[in-house]
């Protein structure tokens, strides 16, 4: 290959690569953000709404209620084994949950896929990315049709009292220090 040829492959190369970072870049997902006031005015705490309650079922066949959560800030989150942003997110709250478990952060992942999709791709995913929480199972999509799921990721917060502090649907950046101040806040609430 003459040697012009390979200094244009290089420059385009390079050119494609530099668009792609800004690219990348440029569509970070967002920090969460409250929608209004401040999380601890108590005005708007107690406006909050009470989280719609239901039954979740681990893989050994036990069960579980939302409300066996109560005392815990909850991270409710929706989840597919094909969408990409979902995993990504999901070993995030792993480190979160580690880091906060203390303070009484908890994470409750529920996968929407259809049949043992969800299943068969968790028990890779989960050892893998050595997330130490359980996921859960809403293949009859009943949970998400309750919290109004229309897009994935869904995450909610729930406060300690059960009630929903916000939700964000689509990806969202969860290492953001502007989302650390939200979920520490949420922690720091009287119980």
């Amino acid at each position: 290959m003459k040697t012009w040829m390979k200094g244009a492959i290089l420059v385009a190369v390079l050119v494609f690569a530099s668009l792609g970072y800004w690219a990348s870049m440029k569509n970070r997902p967002p920090p969460l953000k409250m929608e209004s006031g401040e999380m601890t005015d108590a005005d708007e705490i107690a406006a909050r709404q009470p989280a719609p309650e239901f039954i979740l079922t681990e893989e050994s066949g036990a069960t579980k209620k939302l409300s066996d959560f109560r005392g815990n800030v909850v991270i409710l989150s929706f989840w597919a084994s094909w969408c990409g942003p979902c995993l990504t997110e999901l070993p995030t709250f792993a480190e979160m949950e580690s880091k906060f478990r203390d303070k009484g952060l908890r994470v409750i992942p529920v996968n929407v896929d259809d049949g043992d999709a969800g299943r068969v791709f968790a028990k890779d995913f989960w050892p893998k990315k050595n997330i130490p929480f359980p996921t859960y199972y809403d293949t009859t999509k009943d949970i998400a049709q309750k919290y109004e799921v229309d897009m994935l990721p869904s995450n909610f917060i729930i406060d300690r009292q059960g009630r929903m502090v916000f939700s964000s649907a689509g990806a969202s950046d969860w290492s953001a220090p502007e989302t650390m101040d939200l979920i520490e806040s949420v922690l720091s609430e009287p119980n």
